[in-house]
């Protein structure tokens, strides 16, 4: 059951992490090609400002997503470690418990307003997309967080307090070291 869950975490981090460089690599692009379209030909793309804008704000999400996976997100390692091994536990429980419950509300409320924007049928000035498609990074991205954050807590849960208490902060200094962050 571990071992299953553990392969769809690494498929979903091969494909934030793919969607990142996809997305920051295309935005830089597109940036570029519409400066020099402005300086060299004194014509810009009239809508390569707002999809520049929406996809680093993809990028940043998906990116987001990817930190619960590797966490890379605000931690307070010092402190838990100084605790006892079972109170060390129970306070990891407690603050994954809270920011899963965070999570799923955000992919809840991301749901809800992806559903109302497709009533509305707004669409985006420039590029004339709906703004359903556009805020679907929303409930897709917390999904995702939400997800990674569960596995975590399985993984709180069968890890006991003196083991746990040595893993603290380890995740994201194994990034480091491989290179994921700096």
């Amino acid at each position: 059951m571990m071992e299953t869950i553990k392969k769809i975490d690494r498929v979903l981090g091969a494909i934030d992490k793919t969607l990142m460089v996809i997305l920051a690599s295309s935005a830089t692009i597109l940036a570029f090609v519409n400066v020099i379209a402005r300086y060299v030909f004194s014509s810009s793309l009239v809508w390569a400002g707002e999809l520049t804008t929406y996809l680093f704000i993809w990028m940043t999400l998906f990116g987001a997503s990817y930190g619960f996976e590797i966490g890379m997100h605000m931690s307070f390692d010092a402190l838990v470690k100084a605790l006892p091994p079972k109170l060390c536990k129970f306070v990891t429980l407690i603050s994954a418990l809270v920011v899963f419950g965070f999570l799923v509300m955000l992919t809840i409320l991301g749901i809800d307003l992806v559903k109302f924007d497709y009533m509305t049928q707004q669409v985006s000035i420039d590029l004339q997309i709906p703004f359903w498609i556009i805020y679907l990074v929303v409930p897709i991205t917390m999904a995702t967080a939400s997800w990674r954050v569960f596995v975590r807590l399985i993984e709180i849960l069968q890890t006991p307090g003196d083991k746990l208490k040595q893993r603290v902060g380890s995740d994201l200094e194994k990034a480091e070291e491989e290179g994921l962050i700096e």
